[in-house]
């Protein structure tokens, strides 16, 4: 699932500092755009982001995105915790699709990656009640 004409709050990319500062400015950004979401370490003990969002339904939705050894190069994958993602948007491993993989960019921060499990939650609401995924959908 991707919107192709989305527009990326400058305040969610990450263009400056190394590798070095790149933690430091996640969790900058994660703390202004999504203070419930925290730090946390994934059962491999590789890096992962874990917190709740709540849909415009009132519903609320406990999510950790895992960073990967490749982040910010590679995608994080962002899992669903304690709730069933079954829908047409989702990989095989039940991560869900918020954009291809091939659309990634290392300015992307994780607080843009919270944003975006935003809509997918509020799309994949709407598909659990009318049976149909709102707005465009790409292969994955």
């Amino acid at each position: 699932m991707a919107d192709n004409n989305y527009v990326i709050p400058k305040g969610m990319l990450i263009t400056e500092g190394g590798s070095s500062r790149r933690l430091f400015l996640e969790q900058q950004k994660l703390q202004k755009y999504f203070p419930q979401f925290g730090f946390t370490k994934s059962r491999d003990g590789s890096l992962a982001v874990s917190g709740s969002l709540r849909t415009n339904s009132g519903y609320v939705y406990a999510l950790r995105i895992e960073l990967g050894e490749h982040y910010p190069h590679q995608i994080p994958h962002i899992r669903p915790v304690g709730w069933n993602s079954t829908c047409p948007h989702v990989y095989e491993s039940g991560a869900l699709c918020i954009m291809r993989p091939d659309q990634w960019r290392s300015i992307f921060s994780i607080a843009f990656v919270v944003a975006k499990s935003a809509i997918w939650l509020n799309k994949f609401e709407v598909y659990r009640q009318r049976g149909y995924w709102p707005g465009n959908a790409q292969p994955h």
